[in-house]
């Protein structure tokens, strides 16, 4: 890297770090007239990106295990804890842990809501830009987990790219985990699960409350346990 490139570098990162500053500061002013955040907050949300040189922006009681783990694309941050949040309150701590081999990928701004349980015990998390998972949300990782862009995950759902249990069937064992992909703009309802294996194409709706076993066309949307194909979806918002 030359010079010149690695001023650019700086300068970039330095522009990068103003811009997320000025949002960060006006979700957290957003939330302070209803008393879901404080000065005090708003100082220790700033340690990852003053300490750590990490796009990572904490509005709420976080647990944040294995940042070294969490990477991000240009122009990418992780924001926890920093929407309205409606069922859950300031008592409710989100939790957010990468395990040592594992690894979470920011391929844009990627929203968490307060409460929420994401763990990726071994694999990888993909998570792609403007794709917000609301409070009290799972997502638990043993082998690969992707989310594409301009998703949303209500609250309460659940994906799971493993049984956590081997299970023999017939004398065979059969396999624990599954890849988990979610295509751009998918919307998963409130107390839906997502099971291994599971691809759901673009555009697609999980109806609240469904169990997903099998992939899911794009544009499609699923209702029941199992989940079946019950209509086709021009679009949400």
């Amino acid at each position: 890297m030359s010079y010149g490139d690695g001023m650019d570098f700086r300068r970039d990162r330095a522009r990068a770090f103003a811009r997320d500053l000025r949002e960060y500061a006006g979700l957290m002013r957003g939330l302070y007239p209803a008393g879901e955040t404080s000065a005090r907050a708003f100082v220790g949300g700033l340690r990852y990106p003053l300490a750590h040189h990490q796009p990572i922006w904490l509005g709420s009681r976080t647990v944040l295990d294995g940042r070294e783990r969490v990477t991000f694309a240009d122009g990418g941050a992780l924001r926890v804890g920093l929407g309205p949040f409606g069922l859950s309150s300031r008592h409710d701590t989100s939790v957010v842990r990468v395990r040592p081999g594992a690894h979470l990928r920011c391929e844009g701004i990627v929203s968490l809501q307060r409460g929420v349980r994401v763990v990726v015990d071994a694999g990888s998390l993909t998570i792609g830009h403007g794709t917000n998972v609301n409070g009290f949300a799972k997502i638990l990782v043993a082998d690969r987990v992707t989310i594409g862009a301009g998703c949303t995950i209500s609250w309460d759902a659940q994906i799971l790219d493993n049984d956590f249990h081997p299970i023999t069937v017939d004398g065979v064992e059969q396999p624990t985990t599954g890849p988990v992909v979610l295509g751009d703009g998918v919307w998963i309802g409130t107390s839906a699960i997502i099971l291994k294996g599971v691809t759901v194409g673009a555009g697609s709706v999980v109806a609240a409350g469904a169990v997903v076993t099998r992939d899911v066309p794009p544009k499609s949307i699923v209702a029941g346990s199992p989940a079946k194909v019950v209509g086709t979806v021009d679009s949400w918002r």
